[in-house]
């Protein structure tokens, strides 16, 4: 995959943003086809609505459930042909917990959340016979009978605008342009560019275009008004992560602390952008930094640094940090990890571990024991970790 050359953009403005579209070269291979340089692009930062809440009514319930919130969690339910059909619950609260009609010894539950993903499934056709409530703590699922106010299909959120500023469209998307047609047939991506001029991320946006209108920067550029999926935008969290990664890579260790969990999950997708951690190289030793790491997230961003320097990428996540054993980020076993102040990370991570992993107090995630689920992975993987 590459960019197609074109001459350099001789404006008196920067270019912060590239339109990237898929192309074919001449032998047939698939290509990034440069469609488009901007100067700056608005509405990049917003957060989608938040999904429409509900009134459940969980009938035939086992008694445990006491009325207050509840966090996140996930129902599921259980059909008599053996599918499995989940629904999100955001924010879930038990309003009220009262006497099951047809057996005095089980309780109807009624509870508030905002819906997130609903599968795609015909429950006429496959009734769920029960139903299980899965909460974010470590206690057993709750098993009911029915369950009534579940949607049945998620609804399309409505799509956000952003506006492409000072634009200087390349000859396949002026020719589209001048021809009327406001939209590209393939996939699109906007490309944002740090201060060096090298992609710091990409993300879909689609190039469905509204309008087109003489940039406010004149110099015949363009102004073009897109509508976006609000999913496929960075959102809120994603600004202050950009900010700190906008004059290049991070220089100084530690430069994601502070941030919040999801502007944290924002700088490991912008680590993984600009991810060259050189060949693999099994041995040698490596420090992590183990205070102050603040949650889970925050972990993984000083494992990434301890590996491969400042803004260095090794997972995301316990997934993410498998799959890097495998080679192409770096370090692979065997290698040495001297983890200083382990103990402190410990009592970080069982801080922030007030309710359901991924949603501790104050905006935090963590999981009491994970460092310690952490290292023993690394052991069993021929990784030698020191805690110090």
């Amino acid at each position: 995959m590459r960019v197609t050359d074109h001459p350099p953009w001789e404006r008196p403005y920067p270019v912060r943003f590239l339109i990237v579209g898929e192309g074919e070269d001449d032998d047939a291979i698939d290509v990034d086809l440069l469609l488009g340089r901007c100067a700056a692009a608005e509405g990049l930062f917003a957060d989608p609505p938040p999904p429409p809440r509900e009134v459940l009514v969980l009938r035939g319930c086992a008694p445990g459930l006491a009325a207050g919130r509840l966090g996140p969690a996930v129902l599921v339910g259980l059909s008599e042909a053996g599918r499995e059909y989940s629904w999100e619950l955001l924010d879930a609260e038990v309003l009220v917990v009262g006497p099951h009609s047809a057996d005095p010894t089980l309780v109807d539950v009624v509870v508030g959340a905002a819906i997130g993903e609903v599968d795609d499934f015909r429950l006429a056709q496959d009734p769920c016979e029960r139903f299980e409530l899965l909460g974010g703590r470590d206690e057993p699922p709750t098993t009911c009978a029915e369950v009534t106010g579940l949607p049945v299909a998620s609804a399309e959120p409505a799509r956000l605008p952003v506006r492409l500023i000072g634009c200087e469209p390349t000859e396949p998307l002026r020719a589209k342009l001048d021809g009327g047609y406001l939209g590209w047939p393939a996939y699109t991506q906007l490309w944002a560019l740090d201060d060096t001029g090298r992609v710091m991320a990409r993300f879909h946006t689609g190039l469905a275009v509204d309008r087109v209108r003489p940039s406010v920067l004149g110099g015949g550029l363009l102004d073009l008004l897109l509508s976006v999926p609000p999913g496929d935008l960075p959102g809120s969290a994603a600004r202050e992560a950009w900010q700190r990664w906008q004059q290049g890579p991070p220089e100084e260790p530690g430069s994601w602390r502070g941030l919040s969990v999801a502007a944290k999950r924002e700088w490991q997708s912008l680590a993984l952008y600009r991810r060259d951690p050189g060949p693999d190289r099994p041995g040698g030793d490596y420090h992590l930094a183990g205070a102050g790491v603040e949650d889970e997230t925050g972990l993984h961003c000083a494992l990434g640094e301890a590996v491969n320097g400042p803004g260095g990428y090794y997972g995301r996540e316990w997934n993410g940090f498998k799959d890097c054993f495998g080679g192409g980020f770096g370090p692979v076993p065997p290698f040495t990890l001297v983890w200083h102040d382990f103990v402190a990370t410990e009592r970080e991570l069982a801080a922030g571990a007030g309710g359901a992993p991924g949603a501790g107090r104050a905006g935090q995630d963590g999981r009491s024991g994970y460092p310690e689920e952490l290292a023993r992975l690394m052991e069993s993987r021929g990784i030698r970790v020191v805690r110090a």
